[in-house]
Order: structure tokens, then C-alpha cells, then sequence
């Protein structure tokens, strides 16, 4: 359902319907994640498709990841410092946003290069100033609530080098998203990526974020994500706030992403993805740990590699049973289905299915469920046009059985199962 836009994007059609268009989509961020997803909608199926976006999606978290973490590093470190400190921050990294397709994977990858760009940088290092806006511009068009890391690069560059820097890489920052967002709206069509981007967002109710912070669903990932952070910038804070400290720079990136994050992830629909602005910390502290602990135990620490056998132990154990190879059982049914079903089946979760077998994009089921919380439900007659010509059968998945699309199923529909999947099914009507 998230790579829906980017085949959008390919066959010509913009991943922003407006308010009467379709078909509508769960795409409510910017069209750099999409964009970055356009190798996969090369493949020959929609099974090979989701293998190239899960490649990529996984180079999207950790290449810059592992880049910042060398970029934190004491020029002489060892490879195997460097190896180390890597692992460490791998296995520390949220599973996630490695397992999902999401805004928040882009808008951090850009974040942590423009902190490359950035880090040791001097006033008149042009070249550098300049990589880094255009990093950040494309952080901000990944996500649009992606203006922490900004502000804490203008602020760290005002601290290392005084205001007239900071202003200046103020306006190249400005310049660069504004260049960026003059090319996407033009891509797109500014009329419903602003529709999408910001209207339907901006009709999301927000709750409680104190009460669903401490929801238990959600409250560990919130003292892993921004408590523990926050007190350990609290407890080092005469440390990391001065100007020469290697801190400085991912500290206020995270301090003042904070905000950010937690408006994102009190509106309907927030997650644990949108409290993302401690992985611009873990790099320098991954390597911090890792310089500690090999100066301490010299080559392959015993201490070291408990500690990250813990952490895995962790990740595996939110995130059990790990399958040993792709898991494209359920794909595969799906595509013997639409092949035998042309114009027929409906794939309310899985839209790229019936693109590969009929050339045609249907509405994504919680593309049709954003526009109804954000208050701007799509009328009967959008919602039929991008729907199947013959429609008479419905299927999803056996773990995603419900949801709007359920209320168009006739009271007499046939219910029956194909390996992994559910069908709905009833005469077709001409």
C-alpha cells in the first residue's frame, strides 16, 4: 500500500489526488520517499517489486547511519572501532523502520547526511554549507514536520561561528526547499500535494499526548526513544553544550526535534515512527561506546559483544518469529488471483496486486480511512470510479480483515478462504 504512490508517480498519475479525484491513496508526506521507491516499480511483479523496496528501504536506514557513524569518529580510529561502534548502532536502530516503508526513514537519512555535511564545517567550506541545505530541504519534503534538524544546525553553526553564518545558512536553507518544492509541486501537481500535504494533516484531531504516551502500547517505546535521550542530554549537558564538544551538533538536532515529534505523533494516526529524533544522538554514542570500550579491552571486547547480543535479543524478541527467507507466499496467491479474476478482485491493502495484473491503481483502503478522520470522506461517486469495472469480490489478507471497504460487501457475499487470503464474493451485476 506504501509503494502504491511511487507506481503512481511511474505510470503518470500524481500520488496527491485533490479533494473529487483518485485514486486516493495513505501517501499524506512528501514525494522524496516516493521518488526513492521508483526502482522498484521496474520490477516484473508485484512480488519482486516489494523485495527491490524492502532492499532500498533498508539502504535508506542504514548506509547514512553508518556514514554518520564514521563521520563521529576520531579520524585515527581503528576499522574495527569503526565495525563495532556500526553494530552497535544497527542493532540499537528502531526494527521498525527497517521492517516499514515510511516518511520519517527518508527525513532521518537526510537529516543524519546533512549532519555529515555540516560537522567540523567552517564559514567559507561553501561547498559543505551547501550539501548540507539541500540535505535538509529534502529531509523536509520527505516529512513536513521535519524542521527540528534545521533549526538545530542554524543553532549549532551560531555557536561555533556567530550569527552571520548561521543567518546565511539560514537562506541557503530556505533557497534550496524552496527550489526542491518548486520542482516536486511541479511533478505532482501543486494543488493536491499541498491538498494532501497539508489539509488533510491539518484535519487530523489530536489527542492526549501525555495520556497516550503512557498508553502500554506505546510508553516503552517513548523511554527508549525521547525519555532516556532527554536525560542523558539533560545529565551531560555541560559537557555536550559547548562549542568544541563532537556532541553538539546530533544534541540540538534531537533537542529540537522533540517538539516536532511529539505534535506528530499526538495526532490520530501518530506512531512510534514519529518519535525519531534520538537516532540523530545514536551514531556519536555508538561511537563513543565502541572508542571506550576497545581502548579499555583492546580488540573484540567480551563486554562489547554482550552488550550487543543484548540489544539484538531485544529487537528479536519485539519482532519474533523472524522469517529465515522472504515471506512471498501470500503475494504470490495474491497475483494467481488476479490473473484469474481480471477486472473483478479488489485488494483494498495490497492496490500494486491488480496494477500488475490489469494496468489499473484502486483506492487503498486506509487512503479511503485518512480522508474520513481527517473530515474530507470521498464521495460515493470518486469512490466507485476506482474501484474494479466489474467489481464482485473482495479480498484481504487473513490478518487485515476489515475496514471501510467491508460496508460495500452485500449482506448475502460468499465467504471463502485461498491459502492466506479471505474472499468476499457475490454475482456481478451489469
Amino acid at each position: 500500500m506504501r509503494l502504491a504512490p511511487s507506481f503512481m508517480l511511474r505510470a503518470g498519475l500524481s500520488p496527491y489526488p485533490g479533494p473529487l479525484e483518485g485514486p486516493v491513496t495513505t501517501w499524506v508526506y512528501g514525494p522524496v520517499p516516493l521518488l526513492l521507491q521508483l526502482p522498484a516499480t521496474l520490477a516484473a511483479s508485484a512480488t519482486a517489486a516489494l523485495l527491490i523496496a524492502g532492499a532500498i528501504n533498508l539502504a535508506i536506514a542504514l548506509v547514512p547511519l553508518w556514514l554518520a557513524v564514521k563521520a563521529h569518529l576520531r579520524p585515527d580510529a581503528a576499522r574495527g572501532t569503526w565495525l563495532w561502534a556500526g553494530l552497535l548502532a544497527t542493532a540499537a536502530w528502531p526494527a521498525t523502520a527497517l521492517i516499514f516503508t515510511q516518511a520519517d526513514n527518508s527525513a532521518v537519512a537526510f537529516g543524519l547526511l546533512a549532519g555529515i555535511a555540516i560537522l567540523g564545517v567552517g564559514p567559507r567550506d561553501n561547498g559543505r554549507l551547501w550539501l548540507g541545505a539541500f540535505a535538509l530541504g529534502l529531509g523536509l519534503w520527505s516529512k513536513q514536520t521535519e524542521i527540528g534538524p534545521m533549526l538545530g544546525l542554524l543553532v549549532y553553526l551560531l555557536i561555533r561561528h556567530g550569527p552571520r553564518t548561521a543567518l546565511i545558512q539560514a537562506v541557503r536553507c530556505g533557497a534550496a526547499s524552496a527550489l526542491l518544492g518548486v520542482l516536486l509541486l511541479r511533478l505532482c501537481g501543486a494543488e493536491g500535494l499541498l491538498y494532501n500535504m497539508f489539509v488533510l494533516p491539518g484535519g487530523f484531531p489530536m489527542t492526549n499526548v501525555i495520556a497516550k504516551a503512557a498508553h502500554p502500547i506505546y510508553r516503552g517505546y517513548v523511554a527508549v526513544l525521547v525519555l532516556f535521550p532527554c536525560l542523558v542530554v539533560l545529565l551531560t549537558a555541560r559537557r555536550i553544550f559547548r562549542r568544541d564538544s563532537p556532541a553538539l551538533l546530533p544534541a540540538l538536532m534531537f533537542v529540537f526535534s522533540v517538539p516536532f515529534n511529539l505534535s506528530g505523533f499526538a495526532a490520530i494516526g501518530g506512531n512510534i515512527n514519529s518519535l525519531h529524533g534520538g537516532l540523530y544522538v545514536l551514531p556519536v554514542a555508538a561511537g563513543w561506546l565502541a572508542s571506550r570500550t576497545a581502548a579499555r579491552w583492546k580488540g573484540l571486547p567480551l563486554g562489547a559483544l554482550l552488550t550487543l547480543t543484548a540489544v539484538l535479543a531485544v529487537q528479536i524478541t519485539l519482532h519474533w518469529p523472524w522469517p529465515l527467507q522472504p515471506d512471498v507466499i501470500a503475494l504470490r496467491q495474491a497475483e494467481s488471483l488476479a490473473r484469474q479474476l481480471p477486472g473483478k478482485i479488489y485488494f483494498p491493502w495490497n492496490p500494486i496486486i491488480t496494477y500488475y495484473a490489469d494496468g489499473r491503481i484502486d483506492h487503498a483502503e486506509d487512503g479511503l480511512l485518512t480522508r474520513r478522520v481527517a473530515g474530507h470522506p470521498i464521495p460515493p461517486r470518486v469512490l466507485r470510479q476506482y474501484l474494479p469495472p466489474d467489481f464482485c469480490v473482495v479480498a484481504f489478507h487473513r490478518l487485515v480483515n476489515d475496514g471501510l471497504i467491508k460496508a460495500l460487501v452485500p449482506v448475502h457475499a460468499r465467504k471463502d478462504a485461498f491459502g492466506e487470503w479471505i474472499l468476499y464474493s457475490w454475482p456481478p451485476q451489469h
